[in-house]
């Protein structure tokens, strides 16, 4: 079997892995808390990019809009997300911080390094770090809360986050080049990195929406 087609295995394995999350979201949408509604919001918004992809994909048609879009989107309901289960003054601001950063960055860079028919490598690059600060700082929260922990679905959809933006972080730096220079098949062996990792995401915050409480709301007690 060649790398090319263990590639377009992966991808595909990537694209249908949502819907492990999705599914499982579907099915206890009624018991789930606001915070799992958010993280269903997103896995949806996931899904429908994932379904554009391969039809541009297949088409052989431009992902620039659709993946800068996606990023844009995904932190914003991710940002949503952590404002809820991060209830602590600390954690709120975190938020609050992580957020303006991210819009004065998009601005500045949108209008002068890459515009936003360009794969904004640098604002998927930025939505990482911080995506990755907010799961650290819920981490912290739950861990240095004084009371046990009782219930593990926030910290599978915690983890997953933090999974994926950690071991993608380097390859959304480099991604433009992997995008737009190299040659298409040697493209996707390097993306194949992204989707085993994207693969592992869906899993993570699948088992997260599975086993979720549905009157979890986060590191409330948290110091």
């Amino acid at each position: 079997m060649s790398s090319q087609t263990i590639s377009e295995i992966i991808r595909y394995a990537s694209i249908f892995s949502i819907a492990f999350p999705l599914i499982l979201y579907l099915f206890r949408m009624k018991n789930l808390s606001k915070s799992g509604h958010k993280i269903g919001a997103i896995v949806i918004i996931s899904a429908l990019s994932d379904l554009i992809a391969l039809y541009l994909f297949e088409e052989e048609m431009s992902t620039v809009l659709l993946f800068n879009a996606y990023y844009l989107i995904f932190f914003v309901l991710l940002s949503w997300f952590y404002s809820d289960v991060l209830q602590t003054a600390r954690g709120k601001k975190t938020v609050q911080w992580g957020l303006g950063i991210y819009v004065t960055a998009f601005i500045v860079i949108t209008i002068f390094i890459q515009s936003f028919n360009e794969y904004q490598t640098l604002m998927w690059t930025l939505a990482g770090a911080i995506s990755i600060i907010f799961s650290i700082s819920y981490f912290i929260s739950v861990f240095s809360a004084m009371r046990p922990m009782n219930d593990f679905g926030l910290l599978w959809i915690n983890s997953g986050i933090l999974f994926y933006f950690s071991f993608n972080l380097f390859l959304f730096i480099m991604s433009s080049y992997v995008l737009t220079r190299l040659e298409p098949e040697l493209s996707l062996i390097v993306w194949s990195f992204h989707n085993v990792n994207n693969i592992i995401k869906n899993i993570l915050i699948g088992l997260g929406i599975s086993t979720v409480r549905a009157d979890e709301i986060g590191a409330k007690d948290a110091i």
